[in-house]
Parts: C-alpha cells; structure tokens; sequence
C-alpha cells in the first residue's frame, strides 16, 4: 500500500520442538523478507507454527523501496536475500523480471495443505508457464465518496462519465460545501486511473505507448488531471509532499478520494476518519477500467532451504493468517473462500462493488524491467508540472511517451 514510511522492524521467534512429532526442517532458520503491513499480526500463531514445524522465521520488516534494494544488492554480490519474500506493489519489475524468484510450480502440484484453485488473481504472477509467486492479497485501484456530502450537491445520480464528476466537484465548491471536493494525488496513479477509467489501453500487446496516439484516452486524461490542480478542485496540501490523498481525505477534507480495494474500511473507521460513517465505493465512470495492485509471496532464487520457506508460505496462506491479516490492516485476502467466509459475516464492506471491479481490470504491463523507472518519472513530471507549469499536458505525454521508448531500447 502507497506511501506509507515504516520503520525498520526486526522480529526472531526461537522455535519450539514439539516431543515425538516429525518435522521438516528441524532446527533450520529461515528469513521472511517483507513490507511492515505484511508481517503475520498474531505473534503467539507465528510461535505456534514455529512449533510444530520446528522451523525458526526470522522476520525481517522494510520499506518497498528498501526491500527492492536490499535483493537487488544482495543477488547483485551473490548473496541470498532472504528464503522468503513478499512481492507488493512494484515488484514484478523489480524483483520477479530480474531472475531473483524460484518458480513455485512444483511445490504447488504436490501441495497438500493450500488449495491453489482457491487463489485469485494467481494468473498475474505466472510468466511463461512459470508460478513466481501466490497472490497473498488483492488490491484494485478504486475510488470511494462520501455519501453524505455529495447528496448536499443535488445532483441526480452518481457520476457516469468524468465530466459529471467535474460538475459535482464544481458543485460542491462553489455551495461551499466542500472547499476541495477531489482527494487525488499529483502522482502517476491518478493518470492511470483516469486514462484506464476512460478505456485508453495505455500500451498495445507489443508494449507500444500508445497513451501517445493522437487524439488518445491518455491525453485527455492527463488534460483532465492538470485542470484539476489548476483549478483548485484539490488541496494544494497535496502538493507539498507532506501528504497524502488518503491521509487528506480520513482527516474530513474532500468527497471524491482515490482509493482502494479495502479503503472504505478504513473510510468508514471512525477511530481513524472524520469521513465515517458516510463512505462507499463509486463506480468508476465511463469504460471503467481500472488494475490492480495484488501482492503475492515467493521463494527466493538464491535460497537454501526452498521446502522450509514453501511451508512457511503454506502457513501464510492459510486462512486463519489471511484473516487476521484482513482484520488488522484490512487487506483483502486471497483466498475466495475467506472473502466469501468474510462477506457473510458481513465483514467486507461494498463486496458487491468490488466484485463488479473485478470484471473491468486493464492490467499495466508492471513485469517490463524498465516498469519502475519509468512509472517514477510519471509521478515526477506530473507533480513538477502540477506545481510550477511549464508544460502542457500535450507536452508531458510526449516526453513520457519518448521516456518509455527510450527505456524499452535500453532494456531489450
């Protein structure tokens, strides 16, 4: 999940042998490289496994960002990075299409204590026949409003193209209902979402950038993003760096935010937002695109003990985990078994809405090996230009569309 700063954590659990029970592993140590969000929340569950397995974990907690360069230094000097590794957000291109994870299609045939049929979205993390990683959770990019606010508007029904989001926006503003009705950051996944949303294909099957077609989806998009900022429809506070959409939006500022798939949760919290009780999923307008981030976890290439670290994952998985993963940071599990077990508990808020997302997903092509660069220099050119101007939206397409050509050369 998006911008979020951790600090480094560093769990070691000592394993418990239990008497007259045969173990894989016994005695081995293995290291669970991973985001903070995604480290198993009930301790006594993690000792527990350490105790029938007789396998240690030692957990070690980073920043993507960091967790990126920690394998990517590490296979660079030859060295393991970890035995087991959580791929979020960015990590096809920064960990998968670089050779540093062990295809899992082995251990998934003989698997007897995890259901792969009961994993969603696996399809995303297979190459060329090859399973790199199970989904551990999903994530659409989505969009979320407050109820409340925008029936104070008066306009009829929810927005069905990103016009009628501009006029409610516009709306909302000038009744004094809501100073900067649009929570949506000057970062690359704004564009994206508004250009997929619109039905631009971003890039055709060759990986052309075809966002830069005359007349495209994507520039009217980018056109659209601009306006937003130049017409104070959102917070300057989000041009500062010193916050996020997420964090603007939960603290009561703004009707329409950029979410995800799980934010209302958190929306609707009141014990983090001032939004709550009033937020749910808005159907994205016009085509409705969208993609996903889902994460998923592997096996390091590099590692030496693949069996230990393949159990370990089973665990993981498992749906007891997944849950209390859900319950505590609210990420929707992988498994559609606990969603189902969830939704009948009434525990996930907008199912139906999310289930429709689902069928409208236009995944960006994140295992191209120059993906992080490039999506870097989006974030920074749309916010450079959102703040000082200097180029048109015309102007930033091209050279984002040159950016990527450029790269693509350099990569293949």
């Amino acid at each position: 999940m998006r911008n979020r700063h951790f600090v480094f954590v560093a769990l070691c659990a000592l394993a418990l042998i239990v008497p007259g029970m045969s173990v894989l592993g016994q005695g081995t140590t293995i290291t669970f490289l991973t985001p903070p969000w995604a480290v198993p929340p009930d301790a006594d569950k993690l000792a527990a496994f350490e105790a029938e397995s007789g396998i240690t974990v030692e957990i070690q907690s980073l920043p993507s960002d960091q967790l990126f360069s920690r394998v990517q230094v590490a296979s660079a000097g030859g060295q393991e990075p970890a035995d087991v590794i959580f791929l979020a957000e960015e990590a096809p291109s920064n960990i998968v299409a670089t050779g540093n994870m062990l295809p899992l299609n082995d251990y998934i045939d003989a698997a007897t204590e995890l259901d792969i049929d009961d994993i969603d979205r696996l399809d995303f993390w297979t190459v060329d026949g090859n399973v790199y990683g199970i989904t551990s959770y999903v994530q659409l990019v989505m969009m979320d409003y407050n109820t409340e606010k925008y029936a104070q508007a008066g306009v009829e029904g929810l927005p069905a193209t990103w016009l009628d989001v501009w006029n409610a926006a516009t709306a909302l503003k000038a009744e004094g209902i809501e100073e900067y009705p649009i929570a949506m950051g000057a970062i690359d996944w704004s564009w994206y979402l508004i250009a997929l949303s619109m039905g631009d294909p971003m890039f055709d099957a060759d990986l052309n950038p075809v966002f830069a077609d005359e007349g495209s989806k994507g520039r009217e998009a980018m056109q659209y993003l601009l306006d937003l900022f130049g017409s104070e429809l959102i917070s300057p506070e989000l041009l500062s760096g010193s916050t996020t959409q997420h964090s603007l939006f939960w603290n009561g500022s703004g009707v329409f935010h950029q979410g995800w798939q799980g934010s209302v949760r958190v929306g609707n919290n009141p014990d983090i937002s001032q939004q709550a009780p009033n937020v749910a999923y808005l159907p994205l307008p016009e085509v409705g695109n969208t993609w996903s981030l889902d994460a998923a976890i592997g096996i390091s290439a590099a590692s030496d003990a693949p069996d230990e670290a393949w159990t370990f994952i089973e665990w993981y998985l498992s749906a007891d985990n997944q849950t209390d993963i859900y319950n505590a940071v609210g990420l929707i599990p992988s498994r559609q078994s606990v969603q189902q077990t969830l939704n009948d508990a009434g525990a996930i808020e907008g199912y139906e809405e999310i289930a429709a997302q689902s069928g409208r997903v236009n995944q960006l092509p994140r295992y191209a090996l120059w993906w992080g660069p490039f999506t870097n220099t989006v974030g920074e050119m749309i916010l450079q230009t959102a703040q000082s101007g200097g180029m048109t939206a015309d102007e930033v397409i091209d050279a984002l569309a040159q950016e990527w050509n450029d790269l693509k050369a350099e990569y293949e």
